[in-house]
């Protein structure tokens, strides 16, 4: 290791706990809001399986990750250089970084519709997106110490406020709706699981952070209790949304989880909506900033262009993309282009990683 990345270690690392809470706030977003539908399209109530199952595959794939930096003891723009050299290397970190970077913008135009569908459905989408770039770029810019401080917050406050709030859907629940048991197919479940799969994505960025935590070998624990946890809250809400919802009801709820939120009755407030949405801000901030230091990071590694640069460029982009997107098509579309990407990366191409790597280590010894 060389002096440079000794001073950074110093003065930049996080204790290797708190990568429970990076890949948590990574995880969880806006997609918990939402995935009980996607899900059960092709499973039906038997999705719960499909949730499991890919949790499982996440976890192999987490263990690759830490196997593959274990090597270079870097990053990905490092281990891609590693392996391929400089040009290829440098053509696969272009992809890296964009993948970061678009993940980020649809969880970010996914909240502002969500932000407008119940909050102010009068409020343009620009004024909005501004109103969110100004705290991303305050985050971000602050470093990535304060960014895990800000995923370290946006875990506790809003599973405490907000994760009580499903239960009370319970009352007028149904458990029937679980039966029969097992009665899709193989093809069904697994379809389902190729769903829930973009629920996870994002716990990727372990490849960029895995140089800023003490000690990275001993967070592996840390990184699945975090996907661990993650996955049980989905089973949790999903099986909730089940028991609450008819099949036929939930083919048409956009938000389950908001809706089965609303059934929360307290004195003084009459919306329950208007907190969870404002309060679900502290779970898709530290989401979104994650993924825009990884992107920036990527690029000031690439191109030795200063991070808050490229950081003010990227949010200019995302101001710009936020207002070309309007309609809930094009959306929709973009989150489908991404979906089946990030299975090819995940599936395909940590795994081709994972080996070759390996293999030129060996070759290189």
């Amino acid at each position: 290791m060389n002096h440079v990345s000794t001073i950074l270690n110093e003065r930049y690392l996080v204790p290797s706990f708190y990568v429970f809470f990076l890949i948590y706030s990574n995880i969880i977003g806006i997609g918990i809001m939402s995935f009980q539908r996607d899900i059960t399209k092709d499973a039906g109530y038997d999705a719960w399986i499909s949730i499991i199952l890919s949790s499982l595959s996440i976890h192999i794939v987490v263990w690759m990750i830490y196997r593959i930096l274990g090597i270079t003891k870097n990053d990905v723009i490092h281990v891609h250089e590693f392996c391929f050299g400089k040009w290829i290397g440098g053509l696969f970190n272009i992809f890296v970084i964009f993948y970061f970077l678009v993940l980020a913008l649809i969880v970010f135009r996914v909240y502002i519709v969500v932000v407008q569908v119940w909050l102010f459905p009068l409020m343009k989408t620009w004024q909005i997106s501004l109103i969110l770039l100004v705290l991303i770029y305050y985050i971000v810019s602050g470093g990535f110490r304060v960014i895990t401080g800000m995923c370290f917050w946006g875990t506790i406050i809003p599973f405490i406020i907000l994760f009580p709030l499903n239960f009370f859907s319970l009352e007028f629940a149904n458990f029937n709706h679980l039966l029969p048991i097992f009665n899709h197919s193989v093809k069904e479940i697994v379809s389902s699981s190729k769903n829930m799969l973009f629920q996870y994505v994002g716990f990727e960025t372990l490849f960029m952070f895995y140089p800023f935590i003490k000690n990275p070998e001993r967070s592996q624990k840390w990184a699945h209790f975090g996907l661990l946890f993650s996955s049980l809250l989905y089973l949790i809400i999903a099986l909730i949304t089940f028991v609450f919802f008819s099949e036929g009801h939930l083919n048409h709820t956009i938000w389950p989880t908001i809706t089965q939120m609303k059934i929360a009755k307290f004195p003084l407030i009459e919306r329950v909506e208007f907190i969870v949405v404002s309060i679900w801000l502290l779970l898709v901030l530290p989401n979104i900033s994650v993924k825009i230091w990884a992107g920036c990071r990527g690029i000031k590694k690439l191109v030795n262009v200063k991070q808050r640069i490229s950081l003010f460029i990227v949010l200019v982009l995302f101001f710009i993309i936020a207002n070309v997107l309007k309609e809930k098509i094009q959306i929709e579309r973009l989150n489908e282009i991404y979906s089946n990407i990030a299975f090819y990366f995940v599936y395909l191409y940590i795994p081709f990683l994972f080996f070759y790597i390996h293999i030129k280590h060996k070759i290189t010894k």
